[in-house]
């Protein structure tokens, strides 16, 4: 057989492969030292931790465990068996009778926000972190074990809070909101949108602000005000994309006449039901028969159309940092004045308790809420005071001389976990 001749290389031939070899060379040194793999340093947990066991009672009383700081939330982000804290770059899983850190995920980016979501299911801790496309980049976290189970980036507005129910997170931002399911894929996305898929679907109302927002099943609902409004508006619509790729819309009313006074507060969403917190210093529109004016929880119909209104005690201006917590078939908001609390399905007002500090959940089938002796354990029927169990909180965190912060209770087990303005500090049976 004849002996095939290798091909003759020239010496441009060889300065030519040189190149390519330096130029992929240097791509793939440049593409690592940006990667986020690059830049993030996760210390997952070995194993999951026990399931922590509801408590069967409500402990005589309570000592402090642990402390941490926490800027990235608002509420004590809370997992099927571990309590979760985000600061600055850093996602921390937290033993939640010791404070101990089981896992943790790190990047050198800043957070905008931490939240759990999906804790019935797959118990999913979420990062949001802060790029140069605002509030972008989104990593999924087993809340159980820190393992990164997924990740969406997408233009975002510089703010965002995050809302969940058991279908769909809602990421909300100033003037872009959207829906993610359990896979973090995107639902809808609603506001200002760069490249709209449709752009003939676009909403016919522009340059709008967004407020307040929650998600309940198929429908999400939004507090809002675009640039021809006179006054705030509720807005719901299908937190996914219809059978055509639209954002399928439901209703969209102003329900105050002007703008005198601060938004109105969308606190609850269920599958009856819409309950927004009006703390009536702009007038209601439509005007509601037989209501004395002043703070109030309206309740509208899943279409946004007005249900009924409740007065009750708050401020004008609804506290900054009061989220509402929905659990155990109730949610709590606290006005700056009273936590009132609803039934979760109806999203009737039951009762309000004055003089709290925040709201609260249910503990062994009582419910505990903030005072400023300690905890008030409450029959979560009724409201009525069962026992008051005091408290030793840690000192005030220094707000530079603005209000004292909201204190938000939530439980694991048999602890009560708080959150004051960036501090979570648990409280375990004494």
């Amino acid at each position: 057989m004849a002996r095939v001749r290798p091909e003759r290389r020239t010496p441009l031939d060889l300065a030519i492969t040189a190149v390519v070899i330096v130029v992929l060379v240097t791509a793939c040194a440049i593409a690592w030292a940006v990667s986020p793999v690059r830049h993030t340093d996760s210390a997952q947990a070995g194993s999951a931790p026990a399931a922590v066991q509801p408590a069967q009672t409500v402990p005589a009383t309570f000592v402090p465990r642990w402390q941490a700081t926490s800027d990235a939330t608002t509420v004590p982000a809370i997992g099927e068996s571990v309590v979760v804290t985000g600061d600055g770059g850093a996602v921390v899983g937290h033993d939640p009778a010791t404070g101990r850190a089981l896992w943790s995920y790190r990047r050198d980016l800043d957070l905008c926000t931490v939240g759990t979501a999906w804790t019935a299911s797959s118990d999913v801790a979420l990062a949001v972190y802060r790029n140069s496309r605002g509030c972008s980049e989104v990593t999924a976290l087993d809340a159980a074990t820190g393992a990164r189970t997924g990740a969406r980036t997408s233009d975002a507005d510089p703010e965002l809070t995050l809302g969940t129910d058991s279908g769909y997170v809602v990421a909300q931002g100033p003037r872009r909101l959207e829906t993610w399911g359990s896979n973090l894929v995107r639902g809808i996305e609603y506001g200002r949108v760069e490249a709209p898929v449709r752009p003939e679907d676009a909403p016919d109302r522009n340059d709008c602000a967004l407020f307040s927002s929650a998600v309940s099943g198929d429908r999400l609902a939004v507090v809002e005000r675009c640039a021809d409004d006179p006054g705030y508006r509720l807005t719901v619509m299908g937190s996914v994309l219809d059978k055509d790729d639209e954002v399928e819309k439901y209703g969209s009313s102003l329900i105050t006449g002007d703008v005198s006074g601060p938004p109105p507060v969308v606190i609850a969403m269920s599958s009856s039901g819409i309950a927004v917190y009006d703390g009536g210093a702009s007038p209601a529109e439509p005007p509601t028969l037989g209501a004395e004016s002043g703070p109030a929880i309206r309740r509208f119909d899943t279409d946004g159309v007005a249900a009924g209104t409740n007065t009750v005690a708050g401020n004008a201006t609804p506290p900054p940092g009061s989220v509402p917590i929905a659990a155990d078939g109730i949610v709590t908001y606290w006005t700056g004045r009273a936590t009132v609390v609803l039934n979760g399905q109806t999203l009737n007002p039951i009762y309000q308790v004055p003089g709290t500090l925040g709201p609260g959940q249910v503990m062994a089938g009582q419910l505990l809420l903030p005072s400023a002796s300690g905890i008030s354990v409450r029959d979560v029927a009724t409201g009525r005071e069962v026992r008051s169990i005091p408290l030793a909180r840690s000192a005030e965190p220094d707000e530079g001389g603005t209000a004292a912060p909201v204190v938000s209770l939530r439980v694991i087990g048999d602890i009560v976990v708080e959150q004051r303005g960036n501090r979570i500090e648990a409280f375990g049976p004494g």
